[in-house]
């Protein structure tokens, strides 16, 4: 029994002590960094991302989930102006479906959490038209608009 508690003891100890170094050694976390990312970021509604979708063709909405995400969620946003381009292959992807760098685009992922990155990055690579929707396929889905497997 004693074993188990000093075992539980050090594991507690050496997976906290990083956390709490790098939230005094001045490097950012993973939430100081979402929420920089979220101040250049503009943020859209349900309401808004759906007019968009009925009014704009040329838009483009990058679900930026995995495909194993996708599937596990029960699938995406159902609109033609969907593609599926995964947070870590956006900056390689992107101008094949956004051709110019004034292209409307809005970037989601399930809940919001990764999609400010991707907004911010699209920023800083120079697309001028980004938007965020932070409800994400959940959201929508909850809203009871289409998706599709």
């Amino acid at each position: 029994m004693k074993k188990s508690l000093l075992l539980a003891y050090l594991l507690s100890f050496s997976v906290l002590t990083p956390i709490a170094h790098a939230e005094t050694s001045g490097i950012p976390t993973g939430a100081q960094l979402q929420a920089a990312a979220e101040k250049n970021t503009t943020f859209i509604e349900t309401k808004e991302l759906k007019k968009m979708l009925d009014d704009e063709l040329d838009m483009v909405l990058i679900d930026i989930r995995t495909a194993t995400e996708i599937q596990n969620m029960d699938g995406k946003i159902d609109a033609s102006q969907n593609v599926n381009i995964p947070r870590g292959w956006l900056e390689f992807r992107v101008q094949r479906v956004a051709l110019s760098k004034e292209t409307p685009i809005v970037v989601y992922c399930g809940g919001g959490l990764r999609s400010p990155f991707a907004a911010e990055t699209l920023q800083k690579m120079g697309y001028t038209n980004v938007k965020n929707y932070s409800a994400g396929f959940f959201g929508w889905k909850q809203a009871g608009l289409p998706v599709k497997p």
